[in-house]
């Protein structure tokens, strides 16, 4: 039975801004008799944000995955059941919950605030991640979802500021004040690891969230992507199956299993590699290079090889490895603009396995 309503905020922000890296952060600085629960939601099939901050074995926190789309398709559905499961097995004091980086967090918004929620989920402030060097791009400017996202936060968090050459902070502002929105900014960087801004964003978490305007244009979230909508159903106990009951499936001996999304003009490809492929770090390291190119929006992967359990996150051609402490598999996600030949990417990536 839930007596309190559990405090809940939404860390947005567009692909590759950082969010996973800010949200390590704050569990490695919550109080320590809290449990905390967090809610992730990538665009790609495979999931791996999840084993990236499972690396950091935090304790006291419960992580639940929803790969393949954005959580408030198919009439809100999927976020109502991650949420209802989530918070009935860890009894979380505090919720955090990630959209994907192109998801609509307006709809999220509506869902949390419906009236069914009002004794279980205390919305308080959401965040949201900018590269303010991205508004030097049209398309990014001009993008239906990144716009929302600036709309409902109420808290900014400029990351990769170490990067920043020009006036990206006073292009931000103007943007602000152009979309008539005054938030709270706050500059990040260097993978958030400065305790004092990390307290700073644990005592905004629990303000109260702002009441948000039906101002946001909702109108290009008229579908889910393909792969969704092929899945979802009106019928909640089967989503509950969906999620609850098909977590990572169990690979045979030397299994590779791919898979491919793609929505809101973004494709993802992805594999899921059997633990008893190992890779070698050198081989790997080269393929991965191959990938920084302008097409290429985000790589990510939680690999096994014979130097250790390898985290990688590639963002704009910018490359960051972790050492991790376990994994059951090796998995690895591109995002890019247009499709890639998946045959010929999966040869060349066995290519990198220790025989």
């Amino acid at each position: 039975m839930i007596i309190n309503p559990v405090k809940t905020n939404i860390i947005t922000g567009f692909l590759g801004v950082g969010k996973t890296s800010l949200i390590k952060q704050l569990l490695s600085h919550k109080p320590e008799h809290e449990v905390w629960a967090v809610l992730v939601n990538e665009f790609g099939e495979i999931g791996i944000d999840a084993g990236l901050i499972n690396g950091a074995n935090h304790t006291g926190v419960v992580i639940k995955e929803v790969a393949g789309g954005c959580l408030c398709c198919a009439a809100g559905v999927p976020i109502q059941v991650a949420i209802n499961q989530i918070i009935q097995r860890a009894k979380p004091d505090r919720l955090l919950i990630e959209p994907t980086g192109i998801g609509h967090p307006q709809e999220i918004i509506k869902v949390l605030s419906a009236p069914h929620y009002a004794q279980v989920i205390n919305l308080q402030a959401s965040v949201c991640l900018v590269d303010a060097r991205k508004l030097a791009l049209q398309s990014y400017r001009d993008h239906d979802t990144y716009r929302q996202q600036l709309l409902i936060a109420d808290l900014i968090v400029t990351s990769k500021t170490e990067l920043y050459q020009h006036n990206e902070l006073v292009d931000l502002q103007d943007f602000l004040s152009q979309l008539v929105i005054s938030p709270r900014v706050l500059q990040g960087g260097n993978y958030f690891l400065s305790d004092d801004f990390i307290n700073e964003i644990l005592a905004s978490l629990n303000t109260p969230a702002r009441k948000k305007t039906s101002t946001v244009n909702t109108s290009q979230h008229s579908s889910a992507p393909t792969s969704l909508l092929n899945r979802a159903t009106s019928e909640s106990s089967m989503w509950f199956n969906q999620i609850d009951e098909a977590p990572t499936p169990v690979l045979m001996e030397g299994e590779i299993i791919c898979k491919l999304n793609q929505g809101d003009g973004c494709y993802s490809i992805g594999w899921l590699i059997s633990p008893s492929m190992t890779f070698n770090f050198d081989l790997l390291m080269r393929w991965v290079e191959t990938f920084k190119r302008p097409d290429i929006i985000r790589l990510k992967a939680v690999m096994i090889t014979f130097d250790g359990i390898l985290g990688i996150n590639m963002v704009d051609s910018t490359l960051h490895l972790s050492e991790l402490d376990e994994a059951v598999d090796s998995r690895l996600e591109i995002i890019t603009e247009h499709s890639l030949n998946s045959a010929e990417l999966q040869q060349s990536l066995i290519a990198c396995i220790d025989e």
